[in-house]
């Protein structure tokens, strides 16, 4: 279900057995996401909210209902990869069968490399943790409905036994994102150009995917990013004139499809894989070891912060719900950026 913002007002959009209900008018989005939640327990009948319901029934509405229609087709499926944990472990266990330490058991399973495609070498904490997040989510509203009296995800602690990804190889050098940048400029293909917008954005992958040209603000040499993941998603950010003269000069040339995508290869929209394959070959060619495309929004970010540029700016231009979460996420930065901070200080002081 999909609640927006028309205007002053909220309305609810969803579709159901091939229909479409939406209206608008509401003061709030709690109001309409409540009267939404009415109209589709309406429509689904026989969906009775007991609390001999199996988990795996209330999950899934629940995720109709809740989560699609908002989030980005990776962010859905990992919800739904997240139920097949559970339905692999418990099968149709009622959700007033689900003990903390049934849970606690399952996130312990998960961490150690079983259900789905077993891990022989087990899963990382952070694997574990999106995990929890997704059942979690659920479970909660599970109880704030009455559907349970108690919160089987209570002081969980999601934890893997494989080591995590080292910092550093999530972000690329400086003069390894400079080349990239060179690598990819001229060159015509979708794919090239693609990750040119990510270099200069630090967009995810599925904003990028999405742009329209009319998310191409000439005049301001601005560029709208249509937001996948949440609300405060969806912004539009400054980019240079040089920037935007070279994406116009590059899709001059172009098709324009009759759906206003720029990245519409005919069939479909540009694939993940078809773009990392260009990141690949560079890293290649260039013996840097491996990236991923979402390494280049780190290193975006990363690039603003040594230069100055500050961590609230940062966070709206990547989309983040709230600087908290730029924060958690870039903390190490910040932390070596403090240590030459305090260098400056104390050359400021020894000057006095």
């Amino acid at each position: 279900m999909k609640i927006s913002k028309r205007g002053n007002k909220w309305q609810y959009d969803f579709r159901y057995d091939g229909n479409r209900y939406r209206k608008s008018g509401f003061p709030t989005k709690k109001e309409a996401t409540e009267k939404g939640n009415e109209i589709y327990n309406q429509l689904t009948k026989g969906f009775n909210l007991t609390n001999d319901i199996s988990f795996i029934d209330y999950y899934k509405s629940w995720l109709q209902v809740n989560k699609e229609g908002q989030l980005s087709d990776k962010s859905i499926q990992r919800y739904k990869s997240s139920i097949e944990v559970f339905e692999e472990k418990f099968g149709d266990l009622p959700i007033n069968k689900l003990t903390q330490l049934k849970y606690r058991e399952l996130l312990k399973e998960y961490g150690e490399g079983l259900y789905l495609k077993p891990r022989k070498d087990g899963r990382t904490t952070n694997s574990v943790q999106k995990l929890h997040l997704c059942l979690r989510a659920a479970l909660q509203d599970a109880m704030n409905e009455g559907i349970i009296v108690k919160d089987p995800t209570y002081k969980a602690k999601p934890y893997g036994i494989k080591s995590a990804q080292h910092e550093s190889a999530k972000f690329m050098t400086i003069d390894n994102y400079i080349n990239l940048k060179n690598y990819v400029t001229d060159r015509k293909e979708l794919s090239y150009l693609f990750i040119y917008i990510l270099i200069i954005t630090g967009a995810r992958f599925g904003e990028v995917q999405k742009l329209k040209y009319s998310d191409l603000k000439r005049k301001e040499n601005l560029l709208h990013l249509p937001g996948t993941k949440t609300e405060t998603s969806d912004r539009t950010i400054p980019i240079t004139e040089k920037e935007m003269s070279y994406l116009i000069n590059n899709l001059k040339d172009r098709p324009i499809q009759m759906n206003g995508y720029i990245f519409n290869t005919g069939k479909s929209l540009i694939s993940n894989n078809a773009v990392t394959k260009v990141l690949n070959k560079f890293c290649l060619e260039n013996k840097i070891g491996s990236y991923t495309l979402h390494s280049i929004r780190h290193t975006h970010c990363s690039y603003l912060l040594h230069k100055g540029v500050s961590i609230h700016y940062i966070s709206k231009r990547l989309g983040h719900a709230n600087v908290t979460t730029t924060l958690s996420i870039y903390s190490h930065l910040l932390e070596e950026i403090d240590k030459e901070e305090t260098v400056k200080l104390r050359k400021i002081m020894n000057d006095l």
